[in-house]
């Protein structure tokens, strides 16, 4: 199937606001939306918002988000991004010696998040799980 006949994918990304993983991010949404064909939220933590907030007014927050950009321009896509060597994460006590174990917290913290947001969220939006690798700067997944 040729790119042009692919049907059409609006997107809308939830990421950490590290600079350091910002524009390897937006070039990977750009490839696969295209220019100005998805909403780019970020906030620190991204995913720890809403499985493990620092206050329950942020997941409100978050969800008022991610609601309101659904009825201003209806996406079809999510993608739910966390990455190693987070701050938030580092904020929150949790510091990785190790990226498997790392690794091994975020995938079930995504998991969860994306549980929650099925509740929140029309069941046709599709919510996809990527784990970026802030030093490699690519996903791992």
């Amino acid at each position: 199937m040729s790119e042009q006949s692919q049907p059409y994918e609006f997107g809308y990304v939830y990421t950490c606001y590290d600079p350091k993983i910002r524009d390897e991010i937006l070039r990977y949404c750009e490839k696969r939306f295209g220019k100005g064909n998805y909403f780019f939220d970020s906030d620190p933590g991204a995913a720890k918002n809403l499985v493990a907030p620092h206050e329950q007014s942020d997941v409100n927050f978050v969800v008022w988000k991610m609601q309101l950009a659904l009825n201003v321009h209806p996406y079809t896509t999510m993608l739910l991004i966390a990455h190693s060597n987070c701050g938030a994460e580092a904020d929150a006590g949790m510091v990785f010696v190790d990226s498997e174990v790392e690794i091994a917290h975020h995938k079930p913290q995504l998991e969860k998040a994306v549980a929650f947001l099925k509740t929140k969220l029309p069941a046709h939006i599709k919510i996809e799980q990527k784990y970026f690798l802030k030093k490699e700067q690519k996903f791992a997944w």
